[in-house]
């Protein structure tokens, strides 16, 4: 019975994988983004890590996606196979599919823009503790948009 176990157990660590359980190694990060006046345009979603800590959310995103739209209201996102820590999350909703956020002639937000936490900055975006949220586990998270100068 003891050689039985033995070979059992050895033939687990060679096959690749199957002493690995990937839950463990990476999470999903579900983002369900809230208030989306119309179906115009795509949603651009970034993913920030503490990398991005000093610069957010203008620093170059741990991962980046733009989703088209074919409804308003809410749109969600999952995150896939990302390591488990620290994060913040910056939304724009591009209306005209430009690529940027315009800003109107007082320098106000025209499409719509949130943030996890639903954080804002003074006078500006927030920084990224007031964003960041740990995420140890698959979580889910609402980001609400805010539309200001239209």
């Amino acid at each position: 019975m003891k050689a039985l176990i033995t070979t059992v157990f050895s033939l687990m660590l060679l096959i690749p994988g199957i002493n690995q359980n990937k839950s463990e190694d990476t999470i999903t990060i579900t983002v369900s983004i809230e208030g989306v006046r119309n179906s115009s345009g795509s949603i651009g979603i970034a993913l920030h890590n503490e990398d991005s800590d000093s610069d957010f959310p203008e620093a170059e995103a741990f991962r980046e996606e733009s989703i088209s739209l074919n409804s308003s209201g809410t749109v969600e996102f999952v995150f896939e196979n990302i390591p488990t820590g620290d994060y913040a999350v910056a939304v724009m909703h591009d209306e005209n599919d430009n690529g940027d956020i315009d800003f109107n002639e007082y320098g106000m937000p025209i499409e719509g823009f949130g943030f996890s936490n639903d954080a804002m900055g003074d006078m500006g975006p927030p920084d990224f503790d007031q964003a960041a949220f740990s995420a140890e586990k698959d979580t889910d998270i609402t980001v609400s948009l805010i539309y200001m100068g239209s």
